[in-house]
C-alpha cells in the first residue's frame, strides 16, 4: 500500500523502529497522526518521548 501513495508513505514491522523513523524525519509544524485500535507497542508515548528529546538537543 504504502508504494500506491502520492504523499509518502513508510511502513514498518517493528514499533521502534517506525516511532525513530518518525522522530528523525519529523520537522517543526509537522502533523503526525497515529491511527490505532489499541495500545500500538505503546507508540505514542515513543514518539512524545523522541520527539521532546529531539527539540532539547535542538536548543
Amino acid at each position: 500500500m504504502a508504494e500506491a501513495c502520492v504523499q509518502p508513505a513508510h511502513w514498518s514491522g517493528d514499533v521502534d523502529t517506525l516511532a525513530d523513523m518518525v522522530v528523525k524525519t519529523a520537522q517543526p509544524g509537522d502533523h503526525i497522526l497515529v491511527m490505532s485500535n489499541g495500545g500500538f507497542g505503546g507508540i505514542h508515548q515513543k514518539l512524545l518521548d523522541g520527539l521532546a528529546k529531539k527539540a532539547e538537543a535542538a536548543q
